[in-house]
């Protein structure tokens, strides 16, 4: 299991039925870029659990932790007071390539083709809750190529994807919208966010204006995940 490609640490809490965040590949910025022509190493074995500022302080990972918060979750930046909520989330991508940014990318059709990976990680992992950043990455998930697969590990898919848009408005000017998707699987829900670096012009009052479905969703997996912890504490205890 310690060889998925993942980005958080395994706990006790992750290992089974944690909430899993999907990016589409990784990135490659243009730091990366000049550290790699001049020969420098930026391998980094340390891990950690997904907040923590320590290990993970870069862009799209403060994104996501600010999403949290504007959804009423604030989650530990620091090993002294983070929780089992902190180590219930596990980071990965679905490809496991580098760019700069994925245009001109037919993203759902790649990620169709590379699936193993991903796959094997949701296999070894069982998440009962993923947030994919990227609504390619749900087509993808939710195409017929790969239904058989996918529910093979989740059960059966119930019902079509669910989109939802909002009217947000500031000083009487509306917000640009973005697409949330929402799936549910028998033992998995789903849900497709926007990218949380790559998507131009998203504010944070549209994001925060999906508090109730995120939280809904959000308290859901966590009463059945945290139910299923204290079973397991108490089994090996």
């Amino acid at each position: 299991m310690e060889e998925l490609p993942i980005h958080t640490l395994i706990f006790e809490e992750n290992r089974e039925g944690g909430l899993l965040l999907c990016g589409i590949n990784h990135g490659y910025s243009k730091d990366d870029e000049r550290q790699d022509a001049a020969g420098i190493d930026r391998s980094d074995s340390h891990k950690s659990f997904f907040s923590d500022s320590e290990v993970n302080d870069y862009p799209f990972r403060n994104r996501i932790v600010s999403w949290f918060e504007l959804w009423g979750y604030e989650l530990a930046r620091s090993k002294r007071i983070a929780g089992q909520f902190e180590r219930s989330i596990i980071q990965t991508n679905w490809l496991q390539t580098c760019s700069n940014n994925v245009h001109g990318m037919n993203t759902q059709r790649a990620c169709i083709e590379d699936h193993e990976s991903f796959l094997e990680t949701c296999s070894a992992l069982k998440p009962g809750i993923i947030f994919f950043f990227g609504k390619e990455l749900l087509w993808a998930f939710t195409s017929p190529a790969l239904s058989t697969k996918v529910e093979t590990i989740f059960g059966a898919r119930k019902g079509e994807i669910q989109w939802l848009q909002k009217d947000v408005y500031c000083n009487g000017k509306r917000r640009r919208r973005f697409r949330f998707g929402f799936q549910q699987y028998e033992e998995l829900a789903v849900v497709a966010l926007p990218h949380a670096t790559g998507a131009k012009g998203i504010a944070s009052d549209y994001i925060a204006a999906f508090k109730p479905e995120m939280s809904e969703i959000i308290d859901g997996w966590w009463a059945r995940h945290e139910e299923a912890l204290t079973r397991r504490s108490r089994a090996t205890g």
